[in-house]
């Protein structure tokens, strides 16, 4: 049968990412901190945890990806949160998903009516977060389980009970979304979630997967069962027999049984039966919801939707243009936008300089000008909106063509340690060593000088061959340089583009304009931290050296 197109993006979603909460079970990134507390998100562990493809560590502690999801992060749940984190560290690269779910965040701005009710989805589900999590973890108390347990799955039952609320979705990215609800809907976890769970030979089973014949032991999800008034009405008997005159009286040992049965019971209840309990049912049912890929599933799907309605709230509330870029796969990358800014300072700050950006066929990108400029604030600005861009996301421009890029590389100065017998110029040169032989016509790379540490001489010259080599690749190479020799090597073979920083006077205007920087502010610098000539001299003066 062929498979419509919201299967396959169901699919994909299924493939490209592992479930949250399995890599959750391997180290706790979503925790109680105390109780009662609320849900934290530790974003350096889940970073730490998550596979790289397309970004490598240094890329994502240089361009700062998590203080970029600490700026576009509107979600309600701490699964949505995660989910939102993920998309950044593992951007997608293929084109069918990424449309779809621009799609999808086009039908949620137009659709108010399912923009709402995913909301409150979404909140259902995050008001029984802790109970869920708490369960995950293992962090139910051993003696007190049931009522967190309680709490669990109702919060697991209320999801699907959520779900029917929602409207019939028309873009095949959230029509995925609802396809992994529905699947897990009536599946044996959702069964177990709502009903009776049966322990059997063959694993925990809920009631449908239980015949009248087959073996099994009900879980009773508290401490006391019917049992318990057996013990006083026995050790009340005797009394009750005299008191009604029925026949012999009995003997006052029957009231020491029942009694001895209502204490032992109560020992049983109260310390064996929780641990008891746990063991046999509590532990095995976590572990089979964990690796359950219906269950798993819908929770990531929960953290998906959170992620959606978070992309929307986050360019709508902002004071910037914000849109969905024209995203292509095309041979070699391509970044071209008007009015771009730099998300994160486009939050912090109402005033915020938007540059425009031409990067198709230029293959090199030579940026120089003095510091403090917004040479790299541009630079981050690029790779923060490519990451926005293949997460699916909004960008901020007014407008936007964004090749998918396979590999995303940044580069920055590096001291070099103790241990690197090469010393800087060895430890820089081998980081570019590393994301040269990486790089792909679809690459791109971002390098913040090249070749420190060495002469001048044999700095112009490396520098000149291994940015030669990168033009022959065809990839998007962008250096931040102060070398304008350098850039006029290139400009004199006409290969790439060359872009400064304007000034205005002294001041920077943080806009990126055609040109090479010839103009040295060293003595602005030095005057502004009080460390010019004259201020050497009058501290020299003062000393009595001069």
């Amino acid at each position: 049968m062929k498979k419509d197109h919201a299967q396959i993006v169901a699919e994909k979603m299924n493939e490209i990412f592992e479930p949250l909460i399995q890599t959750n079970d391997k180290k706790n990134f979503i925790r109680l901190d105390g109780h009662p507390a609320p849900l934290k998100f530790s974003r350096k562990l889940f970073a730490q945890l998550c596979p790289l493809s397309v970004i490598d560590a240094e890329t994502l502690k240089l361009i700062q990806v998590l203080r970029l999801h600490t700026t576009i992060d509107h979600t309600m749940s701490m699964t949505g949160s995660a989910v939102l984190l993920r998309s950044l560290i593992q951007p997608s690269t293929d084109l069918g998903y990424i449309r779809s779910k621009q799609e999808a965040l086009k039908e949620i701005a137009s659709n108010e009516k399912l923009r709402m009710t995913l909301q409150d989805f979404v909140h259902e589900f995050s008001k029984g977060e802790n109970a869920l999590y708490k369960f995950f973890n293992k962090d139910l108390y051993a003696l007190f389980p049931y009522r967190d347990l309680k709490k669990a799955r109702q919060s697991a039952a209320n999801m699907i009970k959520a779900m029917q609320t929602i409207p019939t979705a028309k873009t095949s990215y959230l029509q995925g979304l609802m396809a992994n609800l529905h699947f897990y809907d009536g599946s044996s976890i959702d069964r177990m979630m709502t009903g009776s769970i049966y322990r059997t030979f063959k694993g925990l089973k809920s009631d449908k997967e239980v015949g009248l014949f087959t073996p099994k032991q009900k879980f009773i999800p508290h401490r006391f069962s019917k049992w318990m008034a057996a013990g006083p009405a026995v050790a009340l008997s005797p009394y009750i027999h005299t008191t009604m005159g029925i026949g012999p009286s009995l003997s006052p040992l029957i009231s020491i049984l029942g009694l001895a049965w209502t204490g032992l019971y109560v020992f049983y209840s109260i310390v064996v039966k929780p641990v008891k309990d746990t063991g046999n049912f509590i532990e095995p049912f976590r572990e089979k919801c964990i690796q359950d890929q219906a269950f798993s599933r819908a929770v990531d799907t929960v953290g998906m939707i959170d992620e959606l309605l978070s992309c929307h709230s986050f360019a709508d509330q902002l004071p910037h243009a914000a849109t969905l870029p024209t995203v292509t796969d095309e041979a070699h990358h391509a970044f071209e936008a008007t009015g771009l800014r730099n998300p994160i300072l486009a939050k912090e700050k109402p005033v915020c300089v938007p540059n425009d950006v031409q990067m198709s066929g230029t293959r090199l990108s030579f940026i120089s000008g003095p510091n403090s400029g917004g040479k790299t604030t541009i630079c981050k600005s690029i790779v923060q909106n490519q990451l926005l861009a293949q997460m699916g996301s909004y960008v901020l421009a007014e407008k936007a063509m964004i090749n998918i890029a396979d590999m995303i590389r940044y580069q920055a100065p590096k001291f070099d340690g103790l241990q690197d017998d090469e010393g800087r110029f060895g430890t820089e040169l081998g980081r570019t060593r590393d994301i040269f032989y990486s790089t792909s016509p679809r690459s791109l790379v971002i390098l913040d000088e090249l070749a420190e540490g060495t002469t001048y001489e044999e700095r112009l010259h490396e520098s000149f061959g291994i940015l030669s080599d990168f033009h022959t690749i065809g990839n998007n190479t962008v250096l931040v340089t102060h070398n304008h020799s350098l850039v006029d090597r290139f400009m004199a073979e006409k290969k790439g583009q060359c872009l400064m920083a304007e000034f205005n006077g002294d001041d920077p205007t943080y806009r990126i304009v055609p040109g090479i920087s010839r103009v040295s502010h060293a003595g602005r610098i030095t005057r502004k931290i009080n460390f010019s000539q004259e201020d050497r001299h009058r501290y020299m003066k003062d000393k009595g050296y001069l």
